[in-house]
Parts: structure tokens; sequence; C-alpha cells
């Protein structure tokens, strides 16, 4: 093992310090989650997507979700949208909000998204997908990547012909979820989408999909010659999984998961910062569930993760926690 593989790389004219990717997450990668990994050693984080359409009809919600800091950047912020018009007007509103890159969602399977013809949709529309590309990248002042995914079904390979067309262009790099439309997150992702992709195209792919383990982003690096890893539900409830993946890479040998008193306070910190943002009770909402993933695999946790997750108030979780400690388990 040496330590090539935490070499820098570069997304146009982005420079990054190594290949570790907070991938996006509706409901789950807003500002807080996205500082606490770039702490722990994530490279990029990346926004949940934000709706084109939404930045034009001045949604307050929709500004919300676009808001950033210093710490986290380099952030990626991305959009989603099937209008190429609408998603270049989007583009200055974007950069304003601190974008250092913008993200083209076409991945997306939810299907709301998918009959808004936007996501994963596009790729049936390789035409209208590679003008939304074009359309964004000669608006930006910042580098455009796009998610895709490995085709609409198994054998479907038109995936590689559309990352040509979108690396033609403009587009910096590529995010692949290795995972087909039909697939949407049921079975396995299978990397050999992404070695494709590496050898279909000279600029970044970035691996997404199934990536847990702290010792996965190695192995995809290795087996596949991509740029990054993206790392996506697996730092639900485990911010620390970047320290010890940025160790593995590194050749050492990587810190254990952090006890209960200290996970427990970054636990807190999250939801401190999430509070900050917006109500109270919104607040406790979204957090019951990455509350609930922060206990994972402590012992006697089950009462514990009951209670997360029916929390209203920041002051129930930290009594919550305090009892834990003590010993108040069932």
């Amino acid at each position: 093992m040496t330590h090539s593989l935490l070499r820098p790389w570069s997304l146009g004219s982005l420079q990054l310090d190594g290949p570790l990717v907070l991938g996006p997450m509706a409901g789950y990668t807003s500002l807080p989650l996205r500082v606490l990994c770039r702490r722990a050693g994530a490279d990029l984080v990346v926004s949940e997507m934000i709706s084109a359409q939404a930045i034009r009809q001045r949604n307050p919600r929709t500004f919300e979700l676009m808001a950033t800091c210093d710490a986290e950047r380099p952030v990626a912020i991305q959009l989603f949208g099937a209008d190429p018009q609408v998603m270049a007007d989007a583009v200055p509103v974007v950069e304003g909000a601190g974008a250092d890159v913008i993200d083209i969602n076409m991945g997306c399977t939810v299907p709301k998204v998918l009959r808004a013809d936007a996501g994963a949709a596009l790729l049936t529309d390789p035409d209208r997908a590679v003008e939304i590309a074009a359309a964004v990248v000669e608006r930006a002042r910042v580098p455009v990547t796009c998610k895709i995914r490995a085709g609409q079904f198994h054998g479907d390979d038109s995936y590689l012909e559309l990352a040509r067309r979108l690396e033609k262009v403009g587009v910096a790099g590529i995010a692949l979820h290795a995972r087909t439309v039909r697939q949407g997150f049921t079975g396995d992702a299978d990397h050999r989408y992404t070695r494709a992709l590496v050898e279909a195209v000279r600029i970044p792919v970035i691996a997404s999909g199934d990536v847990f383990a702290a010792s996965r982003p190695q192995e995809i690096l290795e087996e596949t010659g991509c740029a990054a890893v993206m790392v996506a539900r697996g730092v639900v409830g485990r911010p620390w999984v970047f320290t010890q993946a940025r160790a593995i890479l590194a050749g050492d040998v990587p810190p254990r998961d952090p006890d209960a008193p200290l996970r427990f306070g970054i636990a807190l910190c999250h939801a401190q910062m999430v509070q900050l943002q917006m109500d109270s009770r919104l607040a406790m909402h979204q957090m019951r569930g990455q509350l609930v993933a922060y206990t994972r695999g402590l012992i006697g946790s089950i009462g514990l993760k009951r209670r997360f997750s029916r929390v209203q108030s920041l002051e129930e979780v930290l009594a919550l926690m305090q009892g834990y400690l003590r010993g108040e388990r069932d």
C-alpha cells in the first residue's frame, strides 16, 4: 500500500486534496452534516438536490437548503430539473449561494422526480440531458458535474455514450451510481460499470454505490481506477467514516468507532446545528432518524433508539444521552 490513493485531483479549475466525497442525500446532506463530514476528512461535500424550478419560483425553503459556509468548502450544490433554460437561469443563484461546483442530477429514481422528466428520466432522453448540461456549462463560472446511473437495465451501456457527449459539452466530471434505473436502491452496486466508464471518458469519474465500510473506498479506487469515491448512506450516523477511510488510504491503522460519550458529543453537535437553522420541532423531526443511526453498535441501545425516534426537543435528546451514560437502559 502506498500513499498514492490520497493524491490530489481536479474538477476543471478546482483542486481537491483527496478522493473522498460526501454524496447528496435528500433530507440528510444539509449544512450541518456537510460541515461534520468536512471536519472528519471528506475532500468535497455535495448538497441535497435543489429544484431549479423552485429557485425560479423563489421558494423560501429552497433558499434555506442552499445555505453554505466557509467551513465546508469546497462544496457542490446539486440541481435537478427538466428545462435547459430554467436550469441555466438557476446557475448564478447557486453560485451566489457559494457553490464551488454545480452538479446536475441525472440519476434520481424518486417517482415525483421522474414524473417531472428530471433525474434519471433524462437518461431516456440523452439529447435533452446533453442540452441541459451544455446550457449549465455555458452559464457557469464554476466546474459542472453530472451524476448518472448505469443505464436503464443490466446490459444497457447507453450511459457510456451519454458520458462521452457530456464530456464534449464541457462537463468537468461524472459521478456514477453503479446501479441501473430499474434497480433503484435494490440489489448490489456493480462497480464493473464504473470501470467501464473510467475507460470511456477522460474526465474524472466519481464512484457511488454501496460504500458502507471504511475500507470500501480503497477497494473501489483500486478496482476501477476512478478519481474519487462518494459515500452517501454509509455516512448517516457515522461522519467519522471519512476519518477511518482516510487513514486506510494513507496506509495507517484506522481509528475505532467512537465510544458512546464521543459519538453522543458529535450527534449533539449535529442536532444543535440543525436546530440553529430552523424551528426546534422541525429540527428534531429531521434529526430523529439520524440520532437513531448514531446509536448503531452501542450495547443496550434498543430503548434509546425507540426514544430517539420520538424526541421533541434538544433538551430531551441530551437527557436521553445522559441517562444512557448513567446506565439507564432497557
